[in-house]
């Protein structure tokens, strides 16, 4: 079963070599992404590793000063904020290779909390690094643009995808993770869904009762396989196609 945990780098495999942003194995999707080399170096020496959290503990909080760019190396974790009643609302789940801490780079302060979902392991950019090296690199202020850009066009698909029905919500957020970790070298088909039924249902904005009840009609379908957290995409293809023309064929 895939556990989110970053896979082994063959720079560190068999030996006690420190892993730092030059030999990283999720280099390709962190922040060195769109580096020169010259660059990467000036960023390993900034960042803070292996910094740990377990889970629900907080990562940071929303109201609180920016504390800088996270980028997960393992373990998963949810970026929540609240509604004007005080109702926790899930944004979005983090991955490994992934990047925190957006929400609070325009304004200085963070406008949600990114909490641990497991024990997640990370590393930390501080504010004053962010600065330090977005004025002495030009590849830097590129890499931010690009990874703000990135959620940008992910809150627009979300909204999106809030328009849809029940059960082409639920298809299309497994189908996102499977694509979300094929890309940092996972299994697509089999994987560990760490996040709760009620916080998905939050997430999609769906009653953790129709989530179950969505889910165990994806099993009768043959579509896929779920055990506890373990689930496993036994027909990818047939998934997606229920995705893409359930509402052509759903009751008007």
């Amino acid at each position: 079963m895939t556990e989110l945990i970053a896979p082994s780098s063959s720079a560190s495999s068999g030996t006690n070599a420190a892993v730092t942003c030059t030999n990283c194995n999720l280099d390709n999707l962190c922040i060195p992404k769109g580096l020169v080399r010259e660059e990467i170096d000036e960023l390993t020496l900034l960042v803070n590793r292996n910094n740990i959290r377990q889970k629900g503990e907080p990562i940071y909080h929303a109201g609180g000063s920016f504390k800088g760019i996270i980028a997960l190396r393992s373990g998963s974790a949810k970026l929540v904020t609240l509604d004007s009643n005080g109702n926790e609302l899930i944004v979005d789940f983090i991955f490994p290779g992934e990047l925190l801490g957006f929400d609070g780079l325009a304004s200085q302060v963070h406008s949600c909390s990114a909490i641990a979902l497991e024990t997640v392991n990370f590393c930390h950019l501080p504010a004053q690094k962010v600065e330090q090296l977005a004025a002495n690199t030009p590849g830097f202020s590129n890499v931010l643009l690009q990874r703000s850009c990135d959620q940008y066009e992910s809150q627009v698909e979300n909204m999106m995808l809030s328009r849809r029905t029940a059960d082409e919500r639920v298809a299309c957020f497994i189908l996102r993770i499977s694509e979300r970790l094929r890309v940092r070298g996972y299994s697509e088909l089999e994987f560990r869904l760490t996040m709760s039924r009620e916080e998905m249902g939050n997430h999609l904005g769906i009653a953790h009762e129709t989530i179950s009840r969505i889910i165990r009609n994806f099993q009768d379908r043959n579509l896929i396989e779920v055990k506890s957290k373990q689930l496993k995409i036994t027909n990818k293809k047939e998934l997606f196609n229920f995705y893409t023309s359930y509402s052509l064929n759903s009751p008007k």
